[in-house]
This record gives C-alpha cells, structure tokens and sequence, in this order.
C-alpha cells in the first residue's frame, strides 16, 4: 500500500517536468525526491489509512492539467504530505513543545512587559498570540508565523530585565529602594517581587529561544 503514494510522486515528477522550466521544475522535484526517501521508510498503520488514502486522491487529483500548472497547489500538497509523516510516525512531541513554549513565553510577555513597555505594547500582541495559538493547534502554516512574531520583543524585553539587574548589582538595596517608593511597597515584598521578575525574565529568553528554534527545526508539521 505505501508504494502507491511513491507512484503518485512519479507521475507528479513528470507532470511538472512538462509543465515548468528547468529551474523551477527541479527545486520542485527536489522536494517530492525527499518525501519520496522518507515515505519509503513509513510503514501506514491500520488508524491512518483514511489520512494516506486521502493524499493519493488529493495526489491525483492534482494531476489534472489545470491543477499542476498551479505551482501553489503544488507547494500545499507537498506541505501536506510533509506534514502527514508526523501522523503517520506517531511524533506530535514537537507539537507539543511548540504549543508549551509558547503559551509560556506568551504568558511572561504579559507579565514582564508593562514594567518598561507599559500595557500597550502587550494589547498590541492579544491578537497576533490568540490567532496565533488557534492556528498551532490546527498545524497551520499561517498560525505558526503569527504566534513567533511575539519572540523578538519577548526576547527584548527579558533583555531589558536581565540587564536591568545587571546593573543594579553594583547597589540593588537603592534598587530595591526607588521601585519600593515608585510603586508604594514595602522593601521585602518588592525585593521578593524583583527577584521573582528576574527569574521569570530569564525563563522568558530560554522558552522564546525554544519556541523559535522548534518552529524553524519542525516547521514541516504546520500545512
């Protein structure tokens, strides 16, 4: 049974070998010659035979002259089927990593963000971070990129924290002192506060780190 979805690669390979230039032909081959090497070393269990039949239709259908001289239904199918390999191996730890460290890093932007930045710039983001989780879960492409796009001012802002207490080491009693008479707290609950801002800060930078290196390294599971 899995040979059949390889067959369906051949005759796709020379569809677009007639329908595209040489040098748009051949990146394209180049993808469908790398699902070929990885499907072949898929063995499709009972539970996912609807999903592999599903792409042979959908590879046939595509045969048709006025879908294969669509070059981006070409490129979703491809994505498609270089996403179903994740369903077919049973591997949806990388999904749950990416969902993890996101919600995480979206949670202490939240968080550690007013103090410099005021409420307004984590407002900005509301929409971005809850299409952005509504399109993870669904493995689209789209939501993938939405919800990264927090990382950079995530990333800056726990640069902001971290070096803020840097500096502040040299004297962090006045430290602790002028955010105490900013805020109207007492020393102990603003040093615990401080402290605990400092942590959050660097676990920020680390789950923002992760997030983007999870969603580069397995960007393939998204559609």
């Amino acid at each position: 049974m899995e040979k059949d979805l390889l067959l369906v690669f051949d005759d796709i390979k020379k569809k677009i070998s007639k329908s595209y230039d040489a040098n748009k032909g051949d990146k394209l081959n180049a993808q469908i010659d790398l699902l070929k090497q990885e499907y072949s070393t898929i063995e499709i269990s009972e539970r996912h035979v609807a999903t592999y039949d599903s792409l042979i239709n959908k590879g046939k259908e595509l045969l048709r002259d006025s879908n294969i001289k669509d070059e981006k239904k070409i490129r979703y199918y491809l994505r498609y089927c270089g996403a179903a390999e994740f369903d077919f191996r049973d591997d949806i730890k990388p999904l749950n990593l990416i969902l993890k460290s996101f919600l995480l890093t979206s949670t202490l932007f939240f968080v550690l963000a007013p103090q410099y930045f005021s409420f307004l710039l984590p407002l900005m983001f509301v929409i971005p971070i809850f299409l952005g989780l509504r399109g993870m879960k669904k493995r689209v492409l789209s939501g993938l990129m939405m919800g990264i796009s927090v990382v950079p001012m995530a990333i800056l802002v726990a640069v902001i924290w971290l070096r803020s207490a840097y500096l502040a080491l040299g004297d962090f009693n006045a430290f602790i002192e002028g955010i105490a008479k900013q805020f109207n707290f007492s020393m102990e609950f603003t040093q615990n506060l401080a402290i605990a801002c400092i942590v959050m800060s660097a676990v920020m930078l680390v789950s923002s780190v992760v997030l983007l290196a999870s969603a580069i390294k397995y960007r393939k599971m998204f559609i």
